[in-house]
């Protein structure tokens, strides 16, 4: 049949003819290779539209040398998603005019907006809530977002694929580190079982900032070492919130396969409703019932977020192709921009709730208490000429008297905030103790007069317990390694605790170094 007669309803041979079966068409993106992952430099210079503006890697590299990618061996470091400037069959060949909402497109639907420096673009978001349902452009993707600087040039995400701990530790160390929120997920193989190897049971890790995804793909690394320093600070550490979907199971996960005990988990799906039935007063549908991500991200940033079960139920303990690298990178940048979202509508909120506790903690979700407005009776009466002269009189006479001043501020307590200060400014790293430890501790380290329950009586009226003075103290200690008094430790501090604390692993290098040492010489 000639190619003009397959368009044809009638063919006097055939007589009435339908249609041919329309071809399948595929379910998930189609993605430029060129935007989302660094080839090598063989792959590099087949692309001539960036091998000359573009290097393939982020200059992550160690000791002035550089990593290649084969497809053979596992020599793949720190990939980074380069800034495309020409694009295939991608969101922006549907572009309508700048901030203009696309033909057909509801008016009210606005880009959702932080105060982060990264936000979606308003011509993709735009262009993809245009597009056919299902097509490739119609799906939410952390490619969308960018940052504008002051001169208007453009910065998009960067996605860091490492294969080797070496990198991972890189990575985390100068991108990671310091961020006080982070998107967290995990990837598995669909094979894997309570028996697999961490290569098959935590096949990928994910971790995302406002500007950054890491894609740590630790079935990939050479050594049976699978956990970088930096990446266990991250997340040993609760005063970093670790944002995701179903997230506490990633961390059971995490801890029983790898054995990091991560703090400061923090489910999405506990603030997503306590915004949504705060908003709409049905206070009694807050509950901890897990949502998908995919509703949330369609309900709070506008766009469907593409499911992929065919790219979920891949083999993760591989080498990640363009679209794993895709769906990994943006369910977990999906984690921190919803947290972005939903914590602004949690602020906008009157009454304003608590935000939910962190996810291992086990606390209830707090909602807003009421706001109570005071009745009071207001009656119109006229105040007789002599009472409203006297009453200006004591007015007057309360005016000229001179205002209680508030009690100064203790000495020792004002010098102890400044070495604080002092001590916090210069750090790199995450500060792992509290606020209040290092408080209490430059005031017992710099007072040998002061026990731990003058200590208490000096921070607050009424004072604090004596035993939250001391736990503060050895919290400080411990954590940021200071130094310290042995005999004061030994006598002020540890003979407080209870015999069940002092055995604990938290405080047994302290107890041996007491215990072999007498002399009250500070240690270095």
């Amino acid at each position: 049949m000639s190619p003009s007669s397959r368009q044809q309803l009638w063919d006097p041979r055939l007589g009435l003819r339908f249609s041919p079966r329309p071809s399948a068409s595929r379910l998930y993106p189609q993605l430029d290779l060129a935007r989302f992952l660094h080839a090598s430099g063989e792959d590099c210079s087949r692309d001539s539209g960036h091998a000359a503006s573009q290097s393939c890697l982020d200059g992550a590299s160690h000791g002035g040398s550089e990593f290649g990618r084969s497809n053979t061996a596992a020599k793949e470091t720190d990939f980074v998603v380069p800034d495309a400037e020409h694009k295939v069959s991608t969101i922006a060949d549907a572009i309508p005019t700048k901030d203009t909402p696309a033909p057909g497109e509801a008016k009210d639907v606005l880009p959702p907006v932080t105060s982060l420096e990264f936000n979606i673009s308003s011509d993709l978001f735009y262009a993809a809530r245009n597009s056919p349902v299902g097509s490739p452009a119609s799906y939410w993707s952390h490619s969308m977002y960018e940052k504008i600087a002051e001169d208007g040039t453009s910065q998009k995400v960067k996605v860091h694929y490492c294969t080797s701990l070496k990198t991972m530790e890189y990575v985390c160390r100068k991108h990671f580190m310091g961020e006080e929120v982070l998107g967290f997920d995990l990837e598995w193989s669909p094979f894997a079982n309570r028996n697999s190897g961490p290569r098959e049971a935590v096949s990928l890790i994910q971790l995302a900032s406002p500007s950054r995804i890491g894609l740590f793909h630790v079935a990939m690394f050479h050594k049976d070492d699978f956990v970088a320093p930096s990446f266990r600070e991250i997340m040993e550490n609760a005063a970093v919130s670790k944002v995701g979907v179903h997230v506490g199971g990633d961390c059971t996960r995490l801890r029983k396969v790898l054995g990091v005990q991560t703090k400061g988990i923090f489910e999405i799906s506990h603030l997503y409703k306590l915004v949504k039935y705060s908003y709409d007063g049905r206070t009694e549908l807050i509950n901890k019932t897990l949502v998908s991500l995919s509703t949330q991200v369609q309900e709070c940033l506008g766009l469907p977020l593409y499911k992929g079960e065919n790219v979920r139920g891949s083999e993760w303990h591989k080498a990640l192709n363009q679209e794993q690298i895709k769906y990994s990178a943006s369910d977990a940048y999906a984690g921190i921009q919803l947290y972005h979202v939903l914590e602004a509508e949690r602020l906008k909120l009157n009454p304003t709730p608590p935000r939910p506790h962190h996810y291992e903690l086990g606390l209830p979700i707090r909602i807003a208490e009421p706001i109570v407005e005071a009745e009071a009776d207001v009656t119109d009466a006229t105040v007789p000429e002599d009472e409203l002269q006297a009453i200006i009189a004591e007015a007057d006479i309360a005016g000229t008297s001179e205002s209680p001043q508030p009690p100064e501020r203790d000495a020792r307590i004002s010098a102890a905030e400044l070495e604080m200060k002092s001590y916090r400014s210069s750090k790199q790293k995450i500060i792992s103790a509290s606020p209040s430890s290092l408080r209490a501790y430059y005031i017992w380290h710099a007072n040998d007069n002061l026990d731990p329950g003058s200590i208490a009586k000096l921070l607050r009226t009424p004072p604090l317990k004596t035993n939250t003075v001391v736990t503060y103290i050895l919290d400080a200690i411990v954590a940021e390694k200071l130094p310290y008094n042995k005999k004061r430790v030994s006598q002020e501090l540890l003979s407080t605790l209870q015999p069940r604390t002092i055995s604990s692993s938290k405080y047994q290098f302290l107890v041996q170094d007491c215990q072999s040492h007498r002399a009250e010489t500070p240690t270095a």
